[in-house]
């Protein structure tokens, strides 16, 4: 019900907009700025690249609390390669954008994102330590620098001066909407993963399908923080070690999905104009209706 009411507000503020636009009225937001080719991809690329960056950043500290039983602060420093990176990236992109232009340093970045993230996947494990975690995160970091230093620009730079502020509002609204469907919907792959991978694992370990099932639920249900108390059950190393297994592998499958969603925004960075400047005439506008 709030899904359908809230495309309903959307659809009206729409019509409200554009209604009061096209008679010369003070609007919120010039809905006439989307017409503007950099500024519409670029919130697009915003919104699907928030999807698998912020998602993938609720979901990795869990796992690394859950199964490694790392405390918050081992686990803040073992992120710390991935801020890291992004500090690196952010210096070194502003030169690199003046040779190649901006478009290029925001491809380079998601692209990076794409292989550090795929590479998580791949190396996850109920074994794996910060140090082999460190590399990967360091290249995402490095990629998320790219990125999301020339972004902005790259959204502004054809928007007239006088309406930078409300397009630098709807950008910023764009990452947060990319951000909280993203960690909605890789929560929610998280947790069906688990379902089913917490319960094969321990299935292959001998254990019956009802309690396999029901360690499953509680795993699920703790978002992976009752793993650690199953080591006092009966039998609790092997649901431990099953249970940790199904965590690393339904990690793996979010991974997976932000990657995608992160490579889904190269694709539509592609759509952005290859040459951007900002627009200083004071008589450019945008299109009218």
């Amino acid at each position: 019900m709030s899904g359908v009411l809230g495309v309903i507000a959307l659809l009206a503020l729409i019509l409200v907009e554009t209604r009061r636009a096209a008679a010369g009225k003070i609007v919120i937001l010039d809905l006439r700025l989307f017409r503007i080719r950099s500024f519409a991809a670029g919130n697009g690329v915003a919104v699907v690249v928030s999807l698998g960056e912020f998602g993938l950043l609720f979901t990795l500290p869990l796992f690394l609390q859950a199964v490694r039983g790392y405390n918050a602060l081992e686990t803040g420093v073992i992120l710390l390669a991935l801020a890291i990176g992004s500090f690196f990236a952010s210096g070194a992109g502003a030169p690199i954008s003046q040779r190649v232009g901006p478009v290029r340093v925001l491809q380079l970045g998601m692209l990076l994102e794409v292989i550090g993230i795929l590479g998580l996947g791949f190396v996850i494990s109920p074994e794996i330590t910060g140090w082999g975690l460190a590399p990967w995160l360091f290249l995402y970091g490095m990629g998320v620098g790219f990125a999301t230093a020339q972004l902005t620009g790259v959204v502004l730079s054809e928007v007239p001066v006088a309406d930078s502020g409300q397009a630098s509002a709807v950008q910023s609204t764009s990452r947060q909407v990319g951000a909280a469907i993203g960690t909605a919907i890789l929560g929610t792959t998280l947790l069906i993963g688990l379902g089913s991978a917490v319960t094969s694992q321990l299935e292959a370990r001998g254990i019956p399908t009802a309690q396999a099932q029901e360690v499953s639920q509680a795993v699920a249900s703790s978002a992976g923080q009752a793993i650690p108390g199953l080591a006092s059950a009966p039998g609790g190393d092997v649901l431990v070690e099953g249970a940790s297994a199904g965590f690393a592998q339904a990690t793996k499958l979010v991974s997976w999905v932000a990657g995608f969603f992160v490579l889904l925004g190269l694709l539509t960075s592609l759509l952005l104009p290859k040459n951007t400047a900002r627009v200083l005439s004071e008589g450019y506008a945008p299109p009218k209706s």
